[in-house]
């Protein structure tokens, strides 16, 4: 689904006249891939840790939490503990994606819900894949958003040294990598 340059506008109009939940400056949280069937790296421990620290914040703060999946249908859910802390939030969206970049969906998602789209704050699997290419994709869809990317709440293949952490996400317009 691509958003042309009058649909967006369009989108963030309709957004701003909605009634929201919290304020302009909240982000919406968005958990990518956390499938563990098909993601081993969305299966440590210290990563589902960071996730379930970032749910609690963003439900005690009225936050729109965004579930990204990667083709559930063919790689399964996103882990079960995770969706047992998020079961009858009301702010809360599900989509799936084809893709490793999930921005378009996200962008819809959170028209749809009424979320404010200027404010995302990121985490899941894998950081140097589908993390990045939707950060990437959201920072160009949305020029003026703030992204901040959760270092303690994802995780990827090669582990959390790589160089996505140093130069890939400091040299995106806009994204702030939180540790």
């Amino acid at each position: 689904m691509r958003t042309n340059t009058n649909t967006k506008a369009a989108l963030l109009s309709s957004a701003q006249s909605k009634t929201r939940t919290g304020s302009d400056d909240d982000p919406v949280l968005v958990i990518i891939d956390m499938q563990p069937d098909e993601f081993p790296a969305s299966s440590d421990e210290k990563t589902i840790a960071g996730v379930m620290r970032e749910i609690t914040n963003a439900k005690a703060n009225l936050w729109g939490i965004v579930i990204v999946e990667f083709d559930p249908h063919e790689t399964g859910k996103t882990d079960p503990r995770l969706m047992r802390l998020i079961e009858g939030y009301a702010n809360l969206a599900v989509v799936a994606k084809s893709e490793d970049d999930g921005s378009a969906e996200i962008f819809e998602a959170i028209i749809e819900h009424g979320f404010w789209p200027e404010n995302l704050r990121i985490c899941g699997c894998n950081s140097d894949a589908c993390v990045l290419r939707t950060v990437e994709g959201y920072a160009k869809r949305v020029p003026s958003s703030h992204i901040q990317v959760v270092k303690s709440a994802c995780n990827c293949l090669t582990g959390p040294t790589n160089d996505v952490w140093t130069e890939k996400f400091p040299s995106i317009a806009n994204v702030e990598v939180l540790p």
